[in-house]
Order: structure tokens, then sequence, then C-alpha cells
């Protein structure tokens, strides 16, 4: 008698909606995560870091976490955008970043499934780091298969010191958004279903412009 062999992944439920769950702020090279993250939720953290001279900072992705794009100016200034599918471990832990001389500023989000969140992949990345006014990111989520989490990062420094992002464009309406301060920012928008494209844009608002732009589709 033949045995039939059984897949047992073929009948993992399929996620069918996202929520935000926490978020954190940090001006320091380390970053507080919120309480109580379960495995299976999923984490976002923009990372920027600046030096006095050149070079900018070492890139530093933290343990467990995959970056979704490095950006720097060549000389001075870094940003990473990562993000991390949580084991549990993480609750109330405190995460080490990029550290620099001065404008270390780092923002969380924490998203959470109806049910854990096994994978989550990055889509339509786009990133400049520029002088000048960047160019205007689309993100093509309405191509995407929901759930999903279209994401803005925006940062800013100028010769004056503390600089503010204002405007921060994000075409389809925001969910929300959290900043330690008015030189960076983090934006996210949730779809878990109908989802649409979005236009990610910045002003020249200094000396170095930073803006990135994805969505994370996750299953």
């Amino acid at each position: 008698m033949s045995r039939m062999i059984i897949n047992p992944y073929a009948f993992r439920a399929k996620i069918a909606s996202i929520s935000v769950f926490g978020s954190a702020t940090s001006v320091a090279a380390s970053i507080t995560a919120p309480a109580s993250i379960l495995a299976g939720d999923l984490l976002v953290l923009l990372d920027r870091a600046e030096n006095l001279a050149s070079p900018p900072p070492t890139l530093v992705t933290p343990t467990g976490f995959t970056s979704i794009g490095n950006l720097t100016d060549g000389t001075f200034a870094r940003q990473n955008l990562s993000y991390k599918i949580a084991d549990g471990s993480e609750s109330s832990s405190s995460i080490t970043g990029m550290t620099g001389d001065e404008y270390v500023y780092k923002a969380m989000y924490v998203f959470r499934g109806n049910i854990a969140i096994s994978t989550a992949s990055p889509l339509s990345v786009g990133g400049e780091a520029t002088a000048a006014n960047p160019v205007s990111q689309t993100v093509t989520a309405g191509s995407g298969a929901t759930p999903l989490i279209v994401l803005g990062a925006y940062s800013v420094y100028s010769d004056s010191g503390l600089s503010t992002v204002d405007p921060r464009t994000f075409s389809t309406t925001k969910d929300g958004e959290i900043s330690p301060n008015t030189s960076l920012y983090l934006a996210y928008k949730i779809y878990n279903g109908t989802p649409a494209n979005t236009s990610i844009d910045m002003d020249d608002e200094g000396v170095e412009n930073f803006l990135q732009s994805c969505y994370l589709q996750c299953a």
C-alpha cells in the first residue's frame, strides 16, 4: 500500500491583514524596541548618522536585520533602511545600529499580522542621497499582493544644523509617521486590500537630502 506524504506547510493559513503594533525613536547609537514584540512581528528600522569629517559612518545593519537600502553622500552621512522578522527576543531590547559624531537618529515601526508573518519581500525599492532636490520616487504597490506596507523615509542636514523635512510627499494618505525630531521621518501605509501606487518626495531642504521608499509584501 502506498503512503501519502503530506506537506505540513501546504495548509498554513494565509495572512489576511496587518496592523501597526508599536513604534520607537532614538537619537543615539541604540534604540529600545517596543515591549511585547512576538515572534512573527515585522520590525522596520530607519537609521541615519553623520561624521564631522569624511568618511561617512560605517554601515551597521543590526543583527538579524536585512538592509533594504544603504545610502551615503560619499562624504559625511549615511542612511540605512532595514527590516527583520522578529523571533520574540526583541521585546524591550536595545538594538544597536550606526553611530557618528553628530545627528544620529533612528525610527522603528513594529507591524503585526493576524497570524505570524513568515516573510517580507522589499519591492519597488527607491533611494537617493543628494545635495539637490531628490527626484520623486514611485512605489508601484498597485501591482503587489496584499497585505503589504508602503514605506517612505526622509532625512536632511543643513549647514545651519537641525533642519526640517517639510513637505513630506506621500501621495496616498499615509497611515502614520514617526520622527525623533524634524530632520528624520519614517512614514507608512498599510494595504490589506486594493493597493495603489504611491509617490514619495521631498524638497531640497539643506546640504544633504536622503529619500528612500519601497513596499514590503508580507506572507
